[in-house]
């Protein structure tokens, strides 16, 4: 697990979908971390805390939970690297806000969408995720999500993903397109569309 201490303000709740949660970026790597879950508790009482699970490690459900209570903690969870079942994953909706990584299909689709409809927050990884375009359209009917593009993907898919809400990070070059088509994709709504070299 990653953890990154930020000393800046709590955003605001009127953030609108489009931003990407605070813990977007460190949450996409594998970096493990030595503190516990106490000492990620007692430094949550100062600053704010980007909790990452993103391999199996010390953290259980119930850690988890308690850190869902505090507003200083921002827990980002994968899908693939950590055991939590639907059920867990609904349970822990219900105590405090996550970022869901959406980095493989051990949780279905219709799932997927609950938990979205429950106001859990997604970040959809196109090289893992093993979501059609249709399912990924029918998502951001129930919540609009991140769309991180880490692989090779068709430009009319992505333009209409943004046209229903959806925030796409285009990460170096791995999505084959062009700038050019890239600029198309931007036009629709260039809020909702961010390159990270």
């Amino acid at each position: 697990m990653r953890i990154q201490i930020i000393s800046a303000l709590l955003l605001s709740s009127s953030v609108s979908f489009a931003a990407l949660p605070p813990q977007f970026a460190d949450c996409l790597g594998t970096d493990a971390s030595a503190l516990s879950v106490y000492d990620v508790k007692e430094i949550a009482k100062v600053a704010k805390v980007n909790y990452c699970q993103n391999q199996i490690g010390l953290t259980n459900k119930f850690d988890t939970l308690d850190l869902l209570k505090s507003r200083n903690v921002n827990i980002g969870i994968s899908v693939n690297k950590t055991t939590y079942t639907r059920e867990d994953l609904e349970e822990m909706a219900k105590v405090g806000p996550y970022v869901l990584y959406v980095d493989g299909n051990r949780i279905a689709k219709e799932y997927l969408n609950g938990l979205a409809s429950q106001g859990v927050q997604m970040v959809v990884m196109s090289a893992t995720a093993g979501l059609s375009k249709q399912d990924l359209v029918t998502l951001a009917k129930a919540r609009p999500f991140v769309y991180n593009v880490n692989s090779a993907v068709v430009m009319e898919d992505v333009r209409e993903l943004v046209q229903n809400g959806v925030t796409v990070v285009f990460r170096s070059n791995s999505s084959g397109l062009s700038r050019e088509q890239i600029v198309e994709i931007a036009k629709v709504n260039p809020e909702l569309v961010q390159i990270s070299p």
